[in-house]
């Protein structure tokens, strides 16, 4: 496999999985919680494409590509720890739900 299967496979495993976390995130948010992590699958959205994007490029294109896939998985990633963290905190602190 060349490099850019690897990545592209590595990335693809790596987006699937935040996305089953952010579906796993909005079904336990309460309603605060629930506006922030409403963004999440449109930064998902941009990730995936991103990821279409690199496959259908040619050898020599794919790592001009790469740059703005790793700006949108960073940005998804934090979103994902951001919404994971305040999710967690407002358990420990057992607010009510609004």
């Amino acid at each position: 496999m060349d490099d850019r299967q690897q990545y592209q496979k590595r990335m693809e495993e790596r987006i699937n999985s935040l996305g089953r976390r952010i579906d796993e995130l909005l079904s336990q948010a309460e309603a605060s919680a629930r506006r922030e992590c409403q963004q999440l699958p449109d930064r998902l959205k941009t990730a995936r494409v991103k990821l279409d994007e690199l496959g259908r490029e040619s050898e020599e294109a794919w790592r001009d590509l790469r740059p703005g896939l790793e700006k949108a998985w960073g940005e998804l990633r934090q979103a994902v720890r951001q919404a994971s963290s305040r999710f967690r905190s407002s358990q420990q602190a057992g607010e009510p739900d609004p």
